[in-house]
Formats: C-alpha cells, sequence, structure tokens
C-alpha cells in the first residue's frame, strides 16, 4: 500500500505524463480539432449577419450568443492543449483578467452601438410620423409604411382617424399579378367621377371590403365594375354611375365611416353594403406608431440577427396585421365597431344616414341567421346570396358565397344586384323612386 505522500507524488506524474503527452502529436490533433469547432461555432455567427436571420441549415442557428460563448470556449481549450498547460498561475491569472477585461469592453461596446443606433432611428423616425407621412402623400412622395402583408403597398393612413387606412390614389400597378388602377379618391376606378350629378344620371355607391374590391381579379371584373357595366348596356338614355369605395380588410364600421368621409359627397341614390363573415372583426390593418426610445429589448441585435423585424420595428409608422396585434392596444372606437353590437350600430348608423341624405340601402352578400336578424331588426332590405343564388345553381370553383369570388362569380353576383335594384326601382334618376316600405325576404 501506497502511503499519502507516495500516493500525491504518483497522481503528478501521471498528470504530468498526460500533458507531455498533450504536447505530442496527440495533443495537436485536439489543438487543431478545438480550434476547428470555435471556427465553425464563428462562421455561424458570421453567417447569422450576413442573413440577418437564423441560419435553417444548422440546428439551433437561432441562439447567436450561444455560438459566440461555445465559439470562445474552444477557442480557449485549444489554447490550453496548444500552451496553457506549460504556463503558470501568474500567466493564467493574466489571462483571465484579459478575458475579463475584454467581455467587460464588448458590452459597453454593444451598450455604446445601441444608444447610438436608437439616437439615428429616432432621428429617422421623425421623419416618418403620422403628420410627415400626411404631407409626403400631399406632395406624392412614397410613404416609409411597413407591414408583413402585401395589402400594406397599397394603402396608407387616413387623415380620418376612425377610417385608420384607405387606398392609396391614383395607382397603377401590377398587385398580385393583376391590374389595379384608383382614382384620385383612392376608388378602384379607371377615371374619376364627377362631384357634381350628372343629369339624368343614377349613382351607386358601394361599401365594402376585399370581395366587393375584387382581390385577386383583374381591372373592372369585381362585381361593382361589372354592374356599371350592365346598367350601361341598357342604352335607356339614363347615365349610370357605380362607385366603389370598397377598402380590403374593412369591417362593417369602417364601410360606414369611409362612405361618411368619401361618399357622402357624391350624393348616392343607393348605397349597397357588400356583407362579409369577417366584419364582426376589427380591420384588418391598425397603425402603429413606432416608439424606438422606450422601446425593450435590443435594436441591435434585431439590426444583426433579425433584420425581418428590424425593418419593421424602426419605421415610425406601420401597419399591423391583426392576426399578430394585440387587441388590448386598440383604440377604443375602433374595438367598440367589433362584434355584433358593432355591426347593430353601424346598421343604425348607415340607416339614419340614408334617411338624412336621401339613398337607400341594400346589404348584400352570404347572409346567416344573425345578419338576416339584424336586418330586419335595423330596417334595412338585403338581398342573401346563400338563398339567391342556389349553390347548385353555378360551378363550385366559381365561389359565389366566398369572400373572393372568382370572375365569374363576380359577374353572376352583379347580375343578381341589378335584378335587385330594378326589383326595388331603384333605378331610376334623380333620386325619384319610392323607398321600400318593407323589408327583403329573398
Amino acid at each position: 500500500m501506497r502511503d499519502g505522500g507516495a500516493m500525491t507524488a504518483w497522481w503528478r506524474r501521471r498528470i504530468a505524463d498526460l500533458w507531455t503527452v498533450a504536447g505530442g502529436w496527440p495533443g495537436r490533433i485536439v489543438t487543431a480539432g478545438c480550434m476547428c469547432i470555435a471556427f465553425g461555432y464563428f462562421l455561424i455567427v458570421a453567417l447569422m449577419i450576413y442573413v440577418g436571420g437564423t441560419w435553417a441549415r444548422v440546428v439551433y442557428a437561432e441562439w447567436p450568443y450561444a455560438h459566440i460563448a461555445g465559439g470562445v470556449a474552444f477557442a480557449l481549450l485549444a489554447w490550453v492543449f496548444a500552451r496553457g498547460y506549460r504556463e503558470s498561475f501568474a500567466a493564467w491569472r493574466k489571462l483571465g483578467a484579459r478575458i475579463l477585461l475584454g467581455v467587460v469592453s464588448l458590452l459597453l461596446s454593444f451598450a455604446m452601438g445601441e444608444a447610438l443606433l436608437r439616437i439615428s432611428l429616432l432621428r429617422t423616425q421623425k421623419e416618418q410620423s403620422l403628420d410627415r407621412l400626411r404631407e409626403l402623400r400631399k406632395q406624392g412622395r412614397p410613404l416609409p409604411v411597413s407591414s408583413s402583408h402585401p395589402l400594406a403597398y397599397i394603402i396608407e393612413p387616413s387623415d380620418n382617424g376612425r377610417d385608420v387606412y384607405q387606398l392609396q390614389p391614383n395607382l397603377s400597378l401590377e398587385f398580385g399579378h393583376k391590374t389595379l388602377r384608383t382614382n384620385a379618391d383612392g376608388m378602384r376606378a379607371d377615371h374619376d367621377y364627377p362631384v357634381e350629378r350628372l343629369p339624368n344620371s343614377v349613382r351607386i355607391v358601394g361599401i365594402g371590403d376585399s370581395g366587393m374590391f375584387g382581390w385577386n381579379t383583374e381591372q373592372g371584373e369585381n362585381y361593382m365594375a361589372v354592374l356599371e357595366s350592365l346598367l350601361k348596356a341598357r342604352s335607356d338614355g339614363v347615365t349610370y354611375e357605380v362607385l366603389n369605395l370598397a377598402v380590403p380588410g374593412y369591417n362593417t364600421q369602417l364601410e360606414v365611416e369611409h362612405l361618411r368621409a368619401v361618399g357622402l359627397k357624391y350624393q348616392p341614390d343607393v348605397v349597397v353594403l357588400g356583407w362579409c363573415v369577417n366584419d364582426y372583426q376589427l380591420p384588418m390593418f391598425l397603425i402603429e406608431q413606432s416608439t424606438i426610445k422606450y422601446a425593450s429589448g435590443s435594436y441591435l441585435h434585431k439590426l444583426l440577427f433579425d433584420r425581418a423585424h428590424f425593418a419593421e420595428a424602426v419605421n415610425g409608422i406601420n401597419f399591423r396585421d391583426l392576426r399578430d396585434y394585440n387587441p388590448d392596444n386598440v383604440a377604443p372606437e375602433l374595438q367598440h365597431g367589433a362584434g355584433v353590437e358593432g355591426v347593430r350600430e353601424a346598421l343604425y348608423e348607415l340607416r339614419e344616414m340614408g334617411n338624412e341624405h336621401s339613398f337607400s340601402v341594400l346589404v348584400f352578400g352570404p347572409l346567416k341567421e344573425t345578419e338576416i336578424a339584424l336586418c330586419r331588426e335595423v330596417g334595412l332590405p338585403y338581398f342573401n346570396t346563400y338563398d339567391g343564388i342556389p349553390s347548385d345553381s353555378v360551378p363550385a370553383d366559381w365561389a359565389v358565397h366566398f369572400m373572393h369570388p372568382r370572375p365569374e362569380g363576380h359577374r353572376v353576383l352583379a347580375e343578381r344586384l341589378e335584378g335587385e335594384l330594378l326589383r326595388y326601382d331603384w333605378l331610376a334618376p334623380y333620386n325619384k323612386k319610392s323607398k321600400p316600405d318593407k323589408i327583403a325576404d329573398i
């Protein structure tokens, strides 16, 4: 049996032997391996910075700081096998002090970079405030507004806060591989409509969302544009004008508000409210003002490793898709317009607006029991496409009852809408038609 002193000496010799081996070819292999692993970690981080996000080809590549720590750890391990085992305790203490100094320097540099970046972004944000956007719009200049949804490229903030957003005026572009043109008032139309009424004319205004707008259809294929073509083809000496005020993503409250803000000046004879199943919801987009100065999280981190969200975060104004939005942050007046009660109030408001400005109202679309009950309660005529256009009467792929019909579906809707206007005798000029004295029951 070895005594304690002999045992200690034995272990010291074994450790010395191990370090001697490490200094030979086994040590060189281990050193090279550690250096390769460290290089791999740093390469992943560099690639994450290059692409501005996660690097999907490597597991856990969404953790940049873990990779940095791993790279540093293996680089240090490589140093240990290369020469560290020969260094004295004083050398190790000196190395530790340098590592600590380096970490503190990096943290201070990161904090300083974050502060300087925020100062720069605050200056940029002032150029992207809501007031600045309105000024740019008046000048006809591009608006620096961001969103993850393509609709953000054709809408702009509305001067009317309750209207939230509207289509940009005077557009002429390809949107979703379809032609899109808007007039000076942001309607999907190829021309402007005079505000003053023409002699012997009938003016119909449509308010709705993406269905009436004609999502994924060519210019002129939405059912309001087709309706105007059908009416003009009557050649009965009457000038028919169909103004499409639909804006994708609107709910009933915004549709009525948009009528008030834009449509009333055109003195409509008939207002067609295009119903959609999502009209109980909040509007599709809500304007969000960025607050960089007090925002949580690191913008420098987003710039390096999450540039998709960085671009969204640094804009002064974002159109926030409701799917990613916290409803608790929605303005109370907009929350009030959602749900059954919000639709009910909007319909009552539309009815009173019609009485005050002498126009008739028709609620048009795929209506279920709740919507039919609301129309009857408020006293508004309606056309339920579920009943008026049986599913077995048209091909299913026309999607007549879907929120985004095919062009063939839009034509069927236009034909049925023309029939309803004729049935109520609402195509007589100058608002001299008789108003309905009962609810449509179709």
